[in-house]
């Protein structure tokens, strides 16, 4: 089933405002064939002392996007609790612009897996990560007053 504009728009708004996504600039692209595409840029502060984007950053990254596909995939009624999350990476990664791409593995009724990678502008692979989570209710998404 196709995703609806307004439920991209209202889970990428909540995102944006809270956490972590105040300081990653990830946006939506698309989902086709069960595969979601996100890109993202990351600030000046996630570079490590080397000038490469800190391993942790991109495993945030990773983190929220994957999760992102699982909540856009259950119209916004659920999130993964991460219990398990591997990255493995592939290269070091400038300051520079990334795509990410997330596949839901297995949706069950309490648990899903879920594949991501990181890919440069010429689809080099710098990261990639295998993420299992425990489904809990959003209650609808109502945003609670920070």
């Amino acid at each position: 089933m196709p995703l609806s504009e307004n439920l991209i728009n209202t889970i990428m708004n909540f995102y944006s405002k809270r956490g972590v996504g105040t300081f990653f600039s990830i946006s939506f692209e698309r989902e086709q064939e069960g595969k979601f595409y996100f890109s993202v840029e990351f600030p000046e502060q996630s570079l490590n002392p080397s000038g490469k984007i800190q391993g942790g950053m991109i495993t945030s990254v990773l983190d929220d996007c994957t999760a992102l596909s699982v909540i856009m995939t259950c119209e916004g009624r659920k999130f993964p609790n991460t219990i398990d999350f591997h990255t493995t990476f592939h290269r070091p990664l400038d300051l520079e612009p990334v795509k990410v791409e997330s596949q839901i593995i297995k949706l069950g009724k309490n648990v899903v897996s879920i594949e991501g990678k990181m890919l440069k502008r010429d689809n080099s692979l710098v990261a990639s990560c295998l993420h299992t989570g425990i489904l809990f209710d959003t209650y609808g998404l109502k945003p609670q007053k920070i």
